[in-house]
């Protein structure tokens, strides 16, 4: 088994151009993007400007960086500039960078917690300048999972994050064992309130570490995750509208899902969660008609994976449309033994699939390579092509 180096990792950028020629046909072209000398960790894709925000990691520590975002060319999918280092206006940790982008009626966001611990709110106004907002709220660097709200054509901007009891990072770490989630109003910092606190005994997890909190994008609505009576990852939904009302149960089953990713379908008005299941291969999609119901399991995606012994934690799903067709991407990688080496060490492979499709349709995506560690696919919808990026270590 490999050693999980975390002070050492170097990450590149790679890019994946799908040219849609029919309706069961991708051409696929892997390229390598930016510069092989800088480490581009968690690139996040705008919903909207054509936008992409990374933290360049230092790789002398492998914990903090400095915050970058950069232009995307909707042709072909290249950075602007090259080397992706259009704008930054704070560094930050690994805890406390921008785990995705926030929408509202005056376009794309993003928020990220600087090494002070202060709010940062970064709206570009193009690929290499921005307007900056440090949030008045105390400094506080124990947040960390922070989420801006995506709600086009809505003047408001919400966000949630996670809190721990004591001290900075994951849930891995022995000092916290009580976590609260957070809500904030970014138009009113001060408005803030727990939605809810979950506690563990270490070393295990608390619910919402196993399925993170996550908006439906374009609706008021975050899942998040909790264990039930029996000890099974469940899913709670929280409507930013209503902040006061009591988060509903949506999901009541006993299959284990991990990192459930939702997402609003407006060409079918149903909602969709993608999640990992049991940690292993294989991962499940859930759907319901409406807000506000359950999510009942439809399908399971498990990939062929002809590159992989014992592929495991199909993972990091991001679903996506195009031509009015539900997909997600994701990866598998060769089972490492934790989950840490089997994310950070350990070859894989980036897969496309067809969601709720009259045939469940797959696709290989990426150039395979023994020694490429490859981890978190990001899909872009350009100009008639999907641009998949994703990060790989050597």
């Amino acid at each position: 088994m490999k050693k999980l180096n975390v002070s050492f990792l170097i990450l590149i950028l790679i890019v994946t151009l799908l040219n849609h020629t029919n309706a069961q046909d991708f051409q696929i072209n892997d390229t390598r993007l930016g510069d092989e000398n800088v480490s581009y960790v968690n690139p996040e894709i705008s919903p909207v400007g054509d936008y992409m925000v990374w933290i360049e990691i230092d790789t002398t520590n492998g914990f903090s960086g400095q915050v970058w975002h950069c232009g995307l060319d909707p042709d072909t999918g290249d950075l602007i500039p090259s080397n992706g280092k259009g704008f930054s206006a704070f560094a930050a940790n690994v805890y406390g960078r921008p785990a995705d982008w926030g929408l509202d009626a005056n376009g794309p966001y993003y928020v990220g917690l600087n090494l002070a611990g202060q709010f940062v709110v970064v709206r570009p106004t193009g690929a290499t300048s921005a307007n900056v907002e440090v949030l008045s709220t105390p400094p506080d660097n124990r947040r960390r999972v922070i989420y801006p709200s995506q709600l086009p054509g809505v003047d408001a901007r919400f966000m949630v994050y996670i809190l721990n009891e004591n001290v900075p990072g994951w849930s891995n770490n022995p000092a916290n064992n009580s976590f609260e989630l957070r809500f904030m109003n970014l138009d009113n910092p001060n408005e803030e309130i727990t939605i809810e606190t979950q506690t563990r005994t270490f070393p295990s997890a608390v619910g919402m570490d196993v399925i993170v909190p996550r908006w439906i994008k374009s609706t008021p609505y975050l899942t998040y995750g909790f264990f039930d009576n029996n000890n099974f990852a469940q899913i709670k939904e929280f409507n930013a509208f209503a902040p006061l009302d009591s988060p509903l149960v949506v999901t009541n089953d006993q299959n284990i899902k991990t990192d459930g990713h939702p997402i609003n379908n407006p060409f079918n008005n149903k909602q969709y969660i993608v999640s990992g299941f049991g940690g292993g291969e294989s991962a499940l999609v859930y759907r319901r008609n409406q807000p506000s119901q359950s999510f009942v399991s439809i399908e399971t995606i498990t990939t062929p994976t002809p590159n992989l012994l014992n592929p495991t934690l199909n993972q990091s799903h991001e679903p996506f449309f195009f031509d009015d067709q539900l997909y997600t991407t994701f990866q598998v990688n060769e089972d490492g033994g934790t989950f840490l080496d089997t994310t950070w060490n350990e070859p894989g492979e980036i897969w496309i699939t067809s969601i709720d499709d009259l045939q469940q349709n797959m696709w290989l995506i990426n150039d395979f390579d023994t020694e490429l560690n490859i981890s978190e696919p990001e899909p872009y919808t350009g100009n008639d092509k999907i641009f998949v990026y994703y990060s790989g270590k050597a």
